[in-house]
């Protein structure tokens, strides 16, 4: 059983926790003019025959009404499903032909699937499409008041989630503004050494450069000194960023594939959403 095409795939167990992701999954369902579909895995539930499933699958579309109604969405555009199975490899299974997965990272109780925390790190690890990850210290803040941040590192990779950021940037009006950290890194097997001021100049000018020539006309651009995990959680405090755009390398749950060290430190760092997008959903949904 997979979601519905295109849409905003949203797990919950049943916490007030996990429903902080729902006012963001319903706003970038409305800015991507995708479907939302709530899913629940009931792990540790002892469903044991089709009736017990079919009580749960209809208590879990209950609720997930509720949720709906609470943000206006439109009831036709919203699902509701039951899910059998471990939680991350279930929601990853089924959110294969999905947008994004909207889902947040910390919380448990209620239907008791636990499915927030470590399973969501596994899930965007996993996940063939993008997830966004919203901490519950995350307020839903007006995108038209405040700014998406891209981070980029300078490769083509880092460059695969500009377009979705500029898709929910143009639905929402949003500013864009493509970052990018660079460092001076020390000399190997040197204790004592400084770099002559012309090397740091030389380094911000470059990656002032490649910033301009990827940046679109009325897209800002920023060029930061420092450890490029610590750059960004800092750039997004001081723009007070709405969301934070980053990209992975992952290829599916089993392999556990490492999503690039930036991004995995920043993802258990920062307090606001953040959308990592896989390369290759990037690269599978760019234009040929």
């Amino acid at each position: 059983m997979h979601a519905p095409e295109g849409s905003i795939v949203v797990p919950l167990d049943g916490s007030r926790n996990a429903e902080h992701a729902v006012p963001w999954a319903a706003q970038l369902a409305r800015l991507l003019h995708a479907p939302v579909a709530f899913v629940h895995i009931p792990e540790g539930e002892h469903l044991q025959s089709e009736a017990d499933f079919a009580r749960a699958r209809e208590a879990f579309a209950d609720y997930a009404t509720s949720l709906a109604r609470t943000q206006q969405l439109d009831s036709t555009r919203v699902s509701a499903t039951v899910v059998p199975g471990a939680p991350a490899a279930a929601i990853v299974s089924y959110a294969r032909s999905a947008r994004a997965v909207a889902i947040a990272t910390h919380g448990r109780g209620g239907f008791r699937a636990a499915i927030i925390g470590s399973v969501a790190d596994k899930v965007v690890r996993g996940a063939r499409c993008p997830v966004l990850l919203v901490p519950l210290e995350a307020d839903l803040l007006p995108l038209d008041r405040h700014p998406i941040l891209v981070a980029l590192d300078g490769s083509a990779a880092a460059e695969a989630g500009l377009e979705l950021a500029r898709e929910v940037a143009r639905g929402a009006a949003a500013e864009v503004v493509l970052v990018r950290a660079y460092t001076v890194p020390p000399p190997v097997g040197v204790e004592f050494f400084f770099y002559p001021a012309d090397v740091t100049t030389a380094l911000q000018e470059a990656a002032r450069e490649y910033l301009d020539a990827t940046a679109r006309p009325g897209e800002r651009t920023l060029a930061v000194v420092g450890a490029p995990d610590a750059a960004i959680n800092a750039t997004a405090t001081e723009l007070d960023a709405a969301l934070v755009v980053m990209t992975s390398h992952g290829k599916g749950l089993a392999g556990r594939l490492a999503l690039g060290s930036t991004t995995d430190r920043v993802m258990h760092s920062l307090r606001r959403p953040l959308l990592i997008v896989p390369v290759a959903a990037a690269t599978e949904d760019s234009p040929t």
